[in-house]
Order: C-alpha cells, then structure tokens, then sequence
C-alpha cells in the first residue's frame, strides 16, 4: 500500500501524523519554543541577527503562528504550497539566503528536541527533520531556484 496522501506530499501519512501530534505536545510552550529557536539561532548564527529588525518576543510569536499554519496544512499540499511561495518571498525581502535555510533548520528541530524533552524519539526527530527540508527545498526553489538549492545542499554538507 502507498502511505502516501492524495496531495502527493513529501510525508507519508504516519509522519504526518508524527510531525502534528509533536506539534500539539508543544502546547503551551509556544511561546517558550519561539523563544528558545532565536536564542539558539542567534548563539549557533551570530551574524542573523541583522535580519531581525523586530522585537524578538513579536518574531517568536509569528514563527510559532506560521509554524502552526504549516503544521495544519501540512496533509494538503495544494494548500500549503502558496503559503510557502509567499513567505519565502517575504523571507527573501528581508535578507534571508538559501543557505540561512540550514542554519533555521538546526535550530528549529533543536529547539523541538528541548522542548519535548523525552517525548522527542528517533521517529519524531525523523519526521520533523523530513517534513522541514521539503518545507525550505519548496521555499528555496520558489526564490532561488536550482542554484539556491545548491547552495543549501552545501551548507547541509558542511554540517
């Protein structure tokens, strides 16, 4: 059987599955999550810092806000593909470069690991860290293109 959904999506139902439930376990750590992902992007990323103009508690909010946005339309493609077009177009006006994608990631998927603490298991860090490069391979093609992918995939190696 294929444990794909119609939408052809880049999970599988059960990751899906995964990857919504970890969401939920965040419940009302959100507001710490947000947090915790800029703190420990800026300590691993120094120099990202210029990019963020606005306070970090406002940013935080909009992250966990747009990440529960993603996480609900994650299942539906068609859906989720506009949203993603746009704010990679957003995400371009502000300075971000493909390979800034990376360095969001690590920090994203860390910080989803101390916030769940236990409850962050092999097949949740599997599917989170699934689920977020078909998200910012989607949002690099949008604005970049191969040569941005490119990029990305290097500074993956680089890791």
């Amino acid at each position: 059987m294929n444990n794909r959904s119609k939408s052809e999506n880049f999970l599988t139902v059960a990751e899906i599955d995964i990857v919504r439930r970890s969401f939920l376990n965040l419940g009302d750590e959100n507001a710490r999550a947000g947090e915790l992902f800029y703190q420990q992007l800026f300590e691993d990323n120094p120099e990202l810092k210029r990019l963020f103009l606005s306070d970090i508690s406002i940013q935080s909010e909009k992250l966990t806000n747009m990440l529960g946005m993603i996480v609900s339309q994650i299942h539906n493609m068609p859906e989720l593909l506009p949203m993603l077009a746009d704010l990679a177009r957003r995400h371009l006006g502000y300075g971000v470069e493909a390979e800034h994608y990376r360095d969001v990631g690590d920090a994203l998927i860390g910080t989803i690991r101390d916030v769940l603490g236990p409850k962050f298991r092999p097949e949740v860090e599997a599917a989170w860290t699934k689920a977020y490069e078909g998200i910012a391979l989607t949002m690099i093609q949008c604005c970049y293109g191969r040569a941005g992918i490119e990029k990305y995939q290097m500074a993956s190696s680089q890791n």
